[in-house]
């Protein structure tokens, strides 16, 4: 039986963190336990850092990180103690916390002071940790590039090339931001041994998911609940087309792959997901807090879609599918 406030789920970009978090809210709810999820990237969170840092111009700046974000986490646990939720955080632990550092050159001893600080204030809430790493850190970042496409690699080897730790190395571009996520990743495995969370380590190169999550869920003192898309091909296929905004500059394709209905809005492939029932139109996208209600014309054909959830350049918009 669950015995815990807080689930934190960690590991290097693109390891399934989210696509975990999602999957372990869904699981929560189904054993009737009140459930609160924060995707790393959701407008309002209450770990957010006021500025999006990656690289620090100062002494100073890296003094108020490392003293701002142990009183976010002690505001959090704090709120947690009060409710009656058990609240699912992917990332805040090592990647959007430690990794800045670490990328900044902070000193090893400084940064395991730090997490010992942040790992005290968490304690009232009996954290699990679930962390994924990759024996082959360069294949993992390299079948992550490709699964998000080029515009996507160029924002991370742009952001990642302008650090103190790659600048600091003889390697330069891809290469330069593989060997950082490399160490990165070999630092965070022997942080993970320091921590006294309970605690499950997986190294998931292979994608087993349906194990992993068995390990997981055995972890947790959970049932696995498999909930069965029921719609056949056919009805998948009238979801299809391509949809764009009537002002504005966002469009999306809309295609089935492998079985499943997939989409671009974020980044290509996205599996598009039945929410609660097969008749109602509302979906989800996987690994992200966004929902999706297609419109009907009086034909039954889809008209167009409407977006709402937790990202704040997608909330509210509305695409409309063009004739073919």
């Amino acid at each position: 039986m669950l015995n815990s406030k807080l689930i934190l789920i960690d590991g290097i970009t693109g390891s399934g963190k989210s696509t975990t978090a999602q999957f372990l809210a869904s699981q929560l709810k189904e054993n009737d336990i009140k459930v609160k999820w924060y995707h790393e990237t959701q407008t309002i969170h209450p770990l957010s850092y006021e500025e999006d840092v990656e690289v620090f111009d100062s002494h100073e700046e890296v003094k108020k990180f490392m003293e701002t974000i142990p009183k976010l986490w002690k505001q959090f646990t704090n709120q947690v103690m009060e409710s009656e939720e058990v609240h699912i955080i992917e990332s805040f632990l090592l990647q959007d916390t430690v990794r800045i550092l670490f990328q900044n050159k902070i000193e090893h001893n400084r940064i395991i002071d730090f997490v010992c600080e942040i790992e005290e204030i968490l304690k009232p809430l009996n954290p699990i940790l679930l962390y994924f790493h990759q024996l082959d850190a360069e294949a993992s970042i390299r079948r992550i590039w490709k699964r998000r496409g080029d515009a996507w690699k160029k924002w991370f080897i742009d952001s990642d090339i302008q650090t103190p730790y790659v600048k600091s190395i003889s390697l330069h571009g891809e290469e330069g931001v593989i060997k950082l996520w490399s160490d990165y990743q070999a630092f965070t495995n022997q942080l993970f041994e320091k921590y006294q969370f309970r605690k499950l380590s997986i190294e998931n190169s292979q994608g087993n998911w349906s194990e992993y999550y068995h390990q997981i869920l055995n972890l947790l003192g959970l049932n696995l609940v498999n909930k069965k898309d029921d719609l056949t091909l056919e009805e998948k296929s009238r979801f299809c087309g391509i949809y764009k905004e009537l002002e504005g500059d966002l469009d999306c394709t809309i295609e089935i792959v492998d079985g499943h209905i997939v989409c671009d809005l974020i980044w290509p492939d996205i599996r598009i997901l039945s929410l609660e029932t097969t008749k109602s139109n509302q979906f989800y996208l996987e690994s992200f807090p966004v929902y999706v209600q297609f419109e009907e014309n009086p034909d039954k054909s889809v008209k167009a879609f409407s977006i709402s959830g937790a990202k704040k350049e997608l909330e509210g918009r509305k695409l409309y599918k063009r004739a073919k």
